[in-house]
């Protein structure tokens, strides 16, 4: 019988409730022929059960009591047990023919090979069952490059570069961030982090990522090393990575998708342009990401903009007050005995202790931070000039610090003695530099080239050098050395000094007093 089994079950309930109805009554009630009807009530009639036993069947029991299987259909031969045919193939050495011919001998009327292979595949395929992941607003924030790259020209001629195309995908709204980068460096991968938590202003608990080294150092058995300025810029915004596993791309299918519709939404409509920068590149990109995000669903209401700013914008953490400032690392520095550390040909002081000790440093373009056995024991402003030291007091020990400010007092009672602009002088190296241990030696300086010029002389160089504001070591020594003070006071001097004769007319020539 053709009739599908739902039907079959709608004419049995029919047939109970009512036993004395028509065929006709309840063929015209289902939409049936009244031939139809009278078949299934015959079998039911047959079967001698009632209808509380027949709703528990299931179909195929439906079917072999009332014998309404339907026979058109072509019956296979049989099919070996699957199940066994899967334990077997665990076994070292085991083959698909071996097990096939092995069970034709038990079953000489069985399916043939290539049926047996065909049913083994699907089985196989049956048995992988993939988990639907529910994703909770403010949760996952899924990132990856994509595979394509977009060519990027130099309109001096030069070589192209190759642009790298970052994409993230929020978990519960699908809302899609997209920014060209010049590489898939640590560099270029945190600053797309950056800029993508500034444009959805706000941060998700996990990044899932990749394994790249931009995020993932290396694997090991029981732990996974991050990249430390990746690990530092999550940290900075209170979120952490959560790195896929090797070679599995579903755990992070949402990047995998968001990736293939980015080349398709966008990549694919800007085959034919040519861009001369990432900014140009850049700029496209956001209007299509934009224009994608506003784009309907197809099978859900309204669209990702709407989704992610009336459902996941607030559950996302806030921004810190500052952006990351990206930073670079330097491991295994050696702390010298005078207990600074050299970075760049500038040196930075450390806590006297961590003298002769390895420490790590990082560092942005502002602000440098050493570590010792992953603790901050010193930060410093970064120095500009070479060869400039950073000195904290606190750094130093106790004796080294007397004697410094026993030598400060002994230098400015020197100054005060000397003269005002002597004074302002060494104050300035001694008080208002950065660099203490810089402008203690620039005063020491000072005070022999006054041994040196005399005391008077010394006075009058910084009294000149101070309404010229200079106060560098190198310039009030070249004033000494040149002499300008004093060539400036003999240009103006009065006129009784020049030559005079009878060719000269003088003032009252010209009807000036003289």
């Amino acid at each position: 019988m053709r009739l599908a089994v739902h039907v079959q079950r709608e004419i049995a309930r029919l047939h109970f409730y009512d036993p004395s109805q028509s065929h006709r009554a309840i063929a015209r009630a289902l939409g049936l022929s009244g031939t139809t009807v009278k078949v299934v009530r015959a079998k039911l009639r047959v079967c001698m059960r009632n209808w509380s036993d027949l709703q528990l069947l299931d179909d195929d029991e439906w079917t072999q009591i009332l014998d309404t299987k339907d026979h058109s259909v072509t019956q296979r031969k049989p099919a070996p047990n699957m199940e066994w045919i899967h334990a077997e193939m665990q076994r070292p050495d085991a083959t698909l023919e071996q097990l096939w011919h092995e069970w034709r001998e038990i079953c000489p009327d069985g399916v043939a090979y290539s049926q047996f292979t065909h049913l083994y595949r699907a089985s196989c395929k049956a048995r992988h069952i993939v988990m639907r992941r529910p994703h909770i607003p403010g949760q996952n924030l899924y990132v990856d490059f994509a595979g394509r790259t977009v060519e990027v020209k130099d309109p001096d001629g030069g070589p192209s570069i190759t642009a790298q195309i970052f994409v993230a995908v929020l978990g519960y709204s699908n809302w899609t961030y997209v920014r060209a980068v010049a590489s898939q460096t640590t560099a270029d991968w945190i600053r797309c982090h950056i800029d993508c938590f500034s444009a959805m202003g706000g941060v998700p608990k996990w990044v899932v990522c990749d394994n790249l080294k931009a995020a993932v150092w290396r694997r090991e058995r029981d732990k996974i090393i991050i990249n430390p300025a990746y690990r530092d810029c999550l940290r900075h915004y209170d979120s952490a990575a959560l790195p896929t596993g090797v070679r599995k791309p579903k755990h992070k299918a949402k990047a995998e998708v968001g990736v293939q519709i980015v080349q398709r939404w966008m990549l694919f409509p800007l085959r034919n342009r040519i861009f001369f920068s990432l900014e140009e590149l850049n700029t496209e990109l956001r209007m299509l990401c934009d224009k994608f995000n506003r784009h309907p669903f197809k099978t859900l209401p309204d669209c990702r903009q709407k989704r992610f700013e009336t459902g996941e914008r607030e559950a996302l953490k806030p921004l810190p007050a500052q952006p990351f400032e990206l930073c670079d690392w330097r491991y295994g520095v050696l702390a010298e005995q005078d207990y600074h550390v050299e970075h760049e040909r500038r040196y930075y002081s450390v806590p006297f202790k961590f003298a002769g000790e390895r420490v790590d440093i990082r560092f942005t373009t502002t602000v440098l931070e050493i570590f010792y056995k992953g603790q901050r024991v010193a930060i410093h402003t970064r120095l500009i000039e070479p060869g400039t030291v950073s000195t904290i007091r606190e750094h130093m020990p106790i004796i080294h610090a007397r004697i410094l400010e026993g030598e400060e007092k002994a230098l400015s009672q020197w100054a005060r003695s000397t003269g005002p602009g002597a004074e302002k002088m060494i104050h300035y190296h001694l008080q208002e530099r950065t660099d203490v241990t810089n402008g203690l030696r620039t005063a020491r300086r000072l005070r022999d080239l006054a041994r040196l010029h005399g005391i008077q002389r010394f006075e009058e160089v910084c009294t000149y050098a101070l309404a010229l504001n200079i106060k560098n070591l190198r310039s009030i020594t070249s004033i000494f050395e040149k002499e300008p003070d004093r060539r400036a006071r003999s240009s103006s001097s009065p006129d009784s000094n020049r030559p005079v004769h009878q060719n000269l007319r003088g003032a009252r020539y010209f009807g000036e007093q003289s």
